[in-house]
């Protein structure tokens, strides 16, 4: 191992440990109990470091040797163990690494109360410390690359939710349209504030084509037709008075960020509405820090308020598989798992819980409380997208956006999909990376036509050309090359 190696793997755990520190320091730490912080952050990064050395295989001295040298002590005695002992080590602690570690959970509730930005320092201290790791033998493979892309991708996702969380609620309580504001708005007022009539709910016909309209995602639209097709006949069966077989329409969404499972989600809900399935037909969205408290006692009552703001529709857990974290005494996801389970029990005429999260972390989810895995009998996989299908989804959103994409900056983007390395698709995240794409290209129209000498047209502020695009996704290095090359070719066929 060179040192190198070891001295981004200890800078790596520095930029971690100071998170930790400004936990304790805020008291944030003090919610989970009296726990030694640094104890439980060399527990996890060994334990996490020893899970990326079973991807690639049996572990070397010098992979060995970094687990044990990196954190501040060696807790789990793995710079002496043997390769075989030191993976046994790691599959006793691999709760300390399944999920959404809860440190970052407690430095992402520090940010929310004290304005700070130590979750995305730690996250960032966890990926540059696995790919530390991953170096030590001097050869990423490949089955290394997936295991960090798809760990750090589920950090970032996390990240991610919880800040799309806060810009709701934050907008919530600016416009006064909270959840309980709005559930207690007068319905029979048939005109809004603005004086405008409410939007018409969509009939079952209009949602079952705005599912199919969606770009790509063929076995799913066949799998929920399946399940309108069977809701359809159950109620045909009631009114001719006959029996109708207890059946559970609880789900489970697998799939990476960004591949439609939220928007697919919220269709299901109105079409069950619609079809008289289910009552109200709201989609409550929530994940692990919406269910889980920190104090004994408090989890239980989390669960029951949410569940109860679902009851009529649908509940969405997004990374449910976080709920289920082993070995960890101040962890209550189980007291979750427990609680949902009892609700879902009570409550199985008008609520429908779909969970979701990566295809590999949702066994240990379901497989945590005996009788969660009976409740869910429908398993709906969504791929990633193809380059075809994002070029789709990019298209489209820019045409509801009023822009359109000359032929060139097609181009351009589509040579960015291609070149892609398998680390780049996993943090692209597919559709949701499309839509960032367009507000790149959106941003480098403006700047140009912005500072351009010719009067702007209509054209012109409609169409994003291949020089923004160029600029968006590849810098002005690239740009200036392509100009020169242009030069060049002009040049010689003056020449010629």
């Amino acid at each position: 191992m060179e040192m190198k190696e070891l001295q981004k793997g200890k800078a790596a755990y520095a930029k971690m440990n100071e998170c930790c520190e400004h936990l304790v320091s805020s008291g944030n730490w003090q919610r989970v109990g009296s726990s030694d912080i640094k104890l439980f952050l060399d527990m996890y990064v060994q334990s996490l470091l020893l899970k990326l050395a079973q991807a690639g295989g049996t572990p070397d001295r010098d992979m060995l040797r970094f687990i044990g040298t990196v954190p501040s002590r060696d807790i789990l005695q793995i710079e002496k163990a043997s390769p075989e002992s030191a993976l046994n080590i790691g599959y006793k602690n691999r709760s300390f690494a399944e999920g959404t570690p809860l440190l970052l959970r407690c430095c992402q509730a520090m940010d929310d109360k004290d304005g700070t930005n130590f979750a995305q320092q730690f996250v960032d201290g966890v990926s540059r410390l696995l790919y530390a790791a991953a170096e030590v033998d001097g050869d990423l493979d490949g089955k290394e690359l997936q295991f960090i892309t798809a760990y750090a991708g589920g950090l970032r996702t996390f990240l991610m939710t919880r800040a799309a969380t806060r810009h709701a609620a934050q907008s919530g309580r600016d416009t006064g349209n909270s959840p309980e504001a709005s559930k207690s708005e007068n319905k029979k007022d048939s005109k809004a504030k603005d004086g405008k009539e409410p939007e018409q709910e969509k009939t079952v016909e209009e949602l079952v084509a705005e599912l199919d309209s969606l770009i790509g995602l063929t076995d799913v639209k066949k799998e929920v037709h399946t399940l309108i097709n069977l809701i359809k006949v159950r109620k045909m069966r009631e009114e001719h008075d006959l029996k109708v077989m207890d059946m559970s329409f609880h789900m489970v969404f697998t799939g990476n960020p960004g591949t439609g499972k939220t928007t697919v989600a919220r269709l299901v809900a109105k079409i069950y509405k619609q079809l008289g399935f289910l009552s109200t037909g709201q989609l409550v969205e929530t994940d692990r820090s919406g269910l889980v408290a920190g104090y004994v006692g408090q989890t239980a009552g989390k669960v029951t308020d949410v569940v109860n703001s679902a009851l009529g529709g649908i509940l969405f857990i997004d990374e449910a598989y976080s709920l289920a974290r082993k070995g960890m005494d101040n962890d209550f996801g189980h007291e979750a798992i427990d609680t949902l389970v009892k609700m879902m029990e009570d409550h199985r005429d008008d609520l429908v819980v779909i969970v979701a999260g990566y295809t590999d972390l949702m066994h240990d989810f379901l497989t945590s409380n005996p009788g969660l895995i009976s409740r869910f009998n429908k398993y709906i996989d969504f791929p990633d997208y193809t380059d075809d299908e994002l070029m789709g989804i990019l298209e489209m959103n820019a045409k509801k956006q009023g822009y359109t994409l000359s032929e060139e900056a097609k181009a351009v983007v589509r040579d960015m999909l291609h070149n892609m390395t398998f680390s780049d698709r996993m943090d692209f995240g597919n559709a949701r990376g499309m839509r960032n794409t367009l507000e790149k290209l959106v941003q480098e129209q403006a700047n140009r036509l912005a500072n351009t000498s010719e009067a702007v047209t209509r054209e012109m502020l409609i169409e994003i050309c291949e020089e923004d695009a160029r600029t968006a996704l590849f810098g002005d290095a690239q740009k200036n090359e392509a100009e020169k090359t242009e030069l060049s070719l002009t040049e010689e066929e003056e020449k010629e």
